[in-house]
């Protein structure tokens, strides 16, 4: 369908959605945007009726934001399956952390719904 046709169906199941041709684009072809929890939690909304689990990608490991995405899921979803990127490049030593948070990293994850 045409992009014209394709906003009007959008609108018609409730939501807007801006496309531009001539938006900045990275090297690979993605779409630069202002990434924040909030844009996770609604992106991961909409793939939450599709997808199995949500994960959202974060620098460091973080609870803070671990819970905001959280929080702003199971407000609306409940019951989604959310997974967290325990990444070995993180700098874990960097952010602070003493042995007990990292001891506790997964447990407390695990409390507000992350499972893998």
């Amino acid at each position: 369908m045409s992009l014209a046709d394709g906003q009007d169906m959008a609108r018609k199941n409730g939501f807007e959605f801006y496309f531009d041709w001539e938006s900045c684009r990275t090297e690979e072809g993605y779409y630069r945007i202002d990434g924040s929890v909030a844009y996770c939690v609604k992106r991961g909304l909409v793939f939450a009726d599709y997808a199995d689990m949500l994960w959202m990608e974060t620098p460091t490991p973080d609870l803070s934001v671990a819970k905001e995405f959280a929080d702003g899921i199971h407000a609306i979803k409940p019951h989604v399956f959310l997974s967290y990127n325990l990444s070995p490049s993180f700098n874990w030593d960097a952010q602070k952390m003493t042995e007990d948070d990292m001891e506790n990293f997964i447990p407390n994850l695990a409390s507000m719904g992350y499972c893998w």
